[in-house]
């Protein structure tokens, strides 16, 4: 039978009170309601899951696979708020800004083409035409947008530098680059963001089972919360991979493609091209290899993270094995509380690994190839 959480206006009250993470507090707790009711859901479902057949011939019948597809589903909504937090906020405010620069600089592009075919001038009255200094008024318009909103990146980069010290990782301004310019970008703000909130949770849970005593139920949903949550976190460990090895990784490889057909082509019209043409064919021959140096660096960038992501997800499944292993076994509230306090030493040992490796360029010449290659990925 379905049971609610009996000390939910306990838990808000922790939650407001909490001095661990102010952001946290202001942020999230207002969206408790709507978290505890996902994570209630999905604890149900596992219970449900855990009692199906794998399969079954009847139509419409329940098993395992049809109520995962329900999980998973809840699981996703409960990813999105707690991901909730001010890094996460100030990330999304910056690829914002990105996306905007994107537009502007298309239309600037689209205006250019308009200008080659407008005429020089035009009379006054023909208020509906447009003339050399029109478009170039506009254009400049957009510039000034571009300049403005770069400007604005710059200081949100530096907020979310500040932002993400305060939670104890310390990055400097290339490492912060790296962070925002990755196609991974968003995902790695969203498992630190999720990762500490997970944290914070688990540790209102483990005080709410000590004060629960020896009611056992009340401990044992405590406990499954935990479970949930520890749940959570792995689906987001492996669609973080999913993502690196079945997307970014595979467009980054037919880009290397291209350019490597482009290269030999380059090299192949060098062999053969006149003089006069040989200085901007030997230009066009060096961007190809900076590009094609910097895939290799980006390549290694995100097979690094997927590594540690792995590593991970691998001390993150054994956590989650045993703790739904002991939700469905125990008999006595002292043993949720006993485990409940050891969490701490598996949040600790994870830490570390929820930060991706961040390289740092080169030189300015290969984070500028950097971003173009991002934006190439996220267009294709």
């Amino acid at each position: 039978m379905r049971t609610r959480f009996k000390n939910i206006a306990v838990f808000l009250c922790v939650l407001y009170i909490t001095s661990v993470n102010a952001s946290f507090a202001t942020t999230i707790s207002d969206k408790w309601n709507k978290l505890h009711s996902l994570l209630d859901d999905t604890l149900v479902s596992l219970d449900e899951q855990r009692k199906l057949p794998d399969s079954t011939w009847i139509p419409l019948k329940k098993n395992k696979k049809t109520v995962q597809k329900k999980i998973d589903s809840l699981i996703d909504e409960a990813i999105s708020i707690l991901n909730i937090s001010d890094l996460s906020e100030t990330k999304s405010k910056i690829t914002e800004s990105l996306e905007a620069i994107k537009e502007y600089q298309s239309t600037i592009s689209q205006l250019q083409t308009e200008k080659m075919m407008a005429p020089k001038d035009v009379e006054d009255w023909k208020l509906w035409k447009k003339d050399e200094k029109d478009f170039e008024e506009m254009i400049e318009s957009y510039e000034k947008k571009i300049v403005k909103k770069e400007n604005e990146i710059e200081g949100l980069k530096i907020d979310f530098q500040e932002k993400i010290r305060k939670i104890g990782i310390d990055l400097d301004s290339d490492q912060v680059d790296m962070l925002v310019y990755s196609v991974t970008g968003d995902d790695d703000v969203k498992i630190i963001s999720v990762f500490n909130n997970v944290k914070i949770i688990t540790n209102k849970l483990k005080e709410l089972s000590v004060t629960s005593n020896e009611n056992i139920e009340s401990a044992r949903r405590y406990y499954g919360m935990h479970t949930v949550l520890l749940k959570v976190l792995l689906h987001l460990q492996e669609s973080y991979n999913n993502k690196v090895e079945d997307e970014y990784l595979p467009k980054l490889d037919k880009i290397s493609r291209d350019n490597k057909k482009l290269t030999q082509e380059t090299k192949r019209l060098l062999k053969d091209s006149d003089k006069q043409y040989r200085s901007l064919y030997k230009s066009n021959l060096e961007a190809q290899e900076l590009t094609e140096k910097t895939i290799s660096f980006y390549k290694k960038h995100l097979i690094k993270n997927a590594k540690r992501m792995t590593k991970s997800r691998k001390k993150s499944e054994k956590e989650y094995r045993i703790a739904e292993n002991t939700y469905n076994t125990v008999s006595t509230a002292y043993s949720l509380i006993t485990l409940m306090r050891n969490t701490d030493k598996f949040f600790n040992s994870l830490s570390d690994l929820q930060i991706p490796d961040l390289l740092k360029f080169e030189n300015n010449e290969m984070k500028e190839e950097f971003k173009k290659l991002s934006a190439e990925i996220n267009a294709n």
